[in-house]
C-alpha cells in the first residue's frame, strides 16, 4: 500500500503532531507499507495545487492529512487539500481551538474518514457536526520518546517536568511548586526538560527570570535520548496540564513509559482509566504534599510506576499502526466495491 502523509511540520521542526507523524510513518513502514511524507512551508490556498500535484505524482492509494500542526499556522491550504483529496484526516485538536479555527475545521470534516485521538474530542465535534460520527474512529497517540537509561537509583531530590515550553502548558504552576519546595524541603529541586519554540522565546525568558531565585534547572534542547535519560533517572514528575491529563498527552505517556511516578491534574477530558495510574493534584500546594508522601512511600511509588507501565503499553506504536492499516484497507475495499 502507498500512503501520502501530509503534515505541516516534521522533524527536525518542533511540533508534537509532527513528532507523532514521524513515529506513525516509521511504524507503517515497519509493516511493509510505503509512505511518502509531504511537508514544507507552503500551505496557503494558492500553494494547494502544487501540493495536490505532488500527491498525484506519488501514486498514493491513501491520502492522510495530519491537522493541526505548527507548520500550517493559520493558512487554509490544508482545508482545500482535504476537500479535493477526500482522504483521511487525523484531527489532533478541536475543542481547545478558538472560534475561527473551529469554523475552519468544516472542510476537514467532509473528508472520507476522520481519526480522533480520544473520545472527548470526537464527541465534541459530533455535537457540532453529527454526520462525522458515521465516518470517524478513535486511534490513540503513542509516546514520541524512547525509553531512557537508568543510572543507579532514581533521584528523590528532584521533580521532573517534561514538555514543550509554551503558554498553556502549566509551567507557571511548576514554578509555584518550586517556590513551595524551596520553603518546605530545602535541597529539593525542579528539573524542566523540554524544547522552546522560537515564537515563544519571550515567554521562556519571562519564566527564566521568574525562576532565577528558585531551585529550578532548565534542560532545554536535548536530544530525544538525552531527554528520556533525564526522565528515567527521576522518581517523581509533575505535569499540571491546564485542561487535565488525557490520552492526548504525549508528554504524559513519555513519563509513564520511562517509569516516573507522575502527579498531574484532572480535567473534563481525563479518562477514568488514569485513576490508579497517576496522582491528581488540584494545585501546586496539593502537588507538593503528594511529592512529600511519594518520597517517603516507596511502595506507593512502585505501584504507580507499575500501573503506569501497563497503561502506557496499551498505546504501542505497532498497535496504532495496525489500526491505521485496517482503516486504510477498509476504505480501499469500499472504494473498489463502489467503482465495480
Amino acid at each position: 500500500m502507498k500512503i501520502a502523509m501530509i503534515t505541516g511540520s516534521y522533524p527536525p521542526n518542533v511540533c508534537g503532531a509532527g513528532d507523532y507523524t514521524e513515529r506513525l510513518v516509521g511504524s507503517l513502514e515497519n509493516f511493509g507499507h510505503s509512505v511518502e511524507v509531504i511537508t514544507g512551508s507552503g500551505w496557503r490556498l494558492s500553494d494547494a495545487p502544487a501540493v495536490l500535484k505532488r500527491i498525484n505524482a506519488c501514486g498514493a492509494d491513501i491520502v492522510h492529512l495530519q491537522y493541526p500542526t505548527v507548520g500550517y499556522g493559520r493558512k487554509l491550504g490544508p482545508q482545500l487539500i482535504a476537500l479535493v483529496a477526500r482522504g483521511v484526516v487525523t484531527l489532533h485538536e478541536a475543542s481547545q481551538t478558538h472560534l475561527l479555527r473551529r469554523l475552519s475545521l468544516l472542510p476537514l470534516l467532509l473528508s472520507r474518514h476522520i481519526i480522533f485521538t480520544n473520545r472527548f474530542e470526537r464527541d465534541y465535534v459530533c455535537r457540532i457536526a453529527p454526520w462525522v460520527r458515521q465516518r470517524s474512529s478513535i486511534v490513540p497517540i503513542g509516546s514520541n520518546m524512547p525509553v531512557g537509561r537508568v543510572d543507579g537509583e532514581r533521584r528523590l531530590d528532584e521533580i521532573v517536568y517534561f514538555g514543550l515550553i509554551r503558554p498553556a502548558k502549566g509551567l507557571e504552576q511548576v514554578l509555584d511548586a518550586a517556590r513551595i519546595l524551596k520553603q518546605r524541603i530545602p535541597g529539593m529541586m525542579v528539573r524542566i526538560v523540554g524544547l522552546a519554540l522560537k515564537e515563544h522565546e519571550t515567554y521562556l525568558e519571562m519564566l527564566r527570570r521568574a525562576s532565577a531565585d528558585l531551585p529550578v534547572v532548565w534542560d532545554l534542547g536535548l536530544s530525544d535520548q538525552e531527554a528520556a535519560n533525564r526522565m528515567a533517572n527521576a522518581a517523581i514528575a509533575y505535569g499540571p496540564f491546564p485542561d487535565g491529563a488525557s490520552e492526548r498527552r504525549g508528554s504524559l505517556l513519555a513519563l509513564l513509559t520511562n517509569g516516573v511516578a507522575t502527579v498531574t491534574t484532572r480535567g473534563v477530558q481525563t479518562p477514568s482509566a488514569l485513576d490508579h495510574v497517576v496522582e491528581f493534584a488540584a494545585s501546586p500546594i496539593e502537588a507538593v504534599a503528594i511529592f512529600e508522601a511519594l518520597r517517603k512511600d516507596g511502595l506507593r511509588r512502585t505501584t504507580l510506576v507499575e500501573q503506569g507501565a501497563r497503561y502506557a503499553a496499551s498505546f504501542s506504536w505497532p498497535d496504532i499502526a495496525d489500526q491505521h492499516i485496517r482503516l486504510y484497507e477498509s476504505i480501499l475495499t469500499k472504494r473498489h466495491v463502489g467503482s465495480a
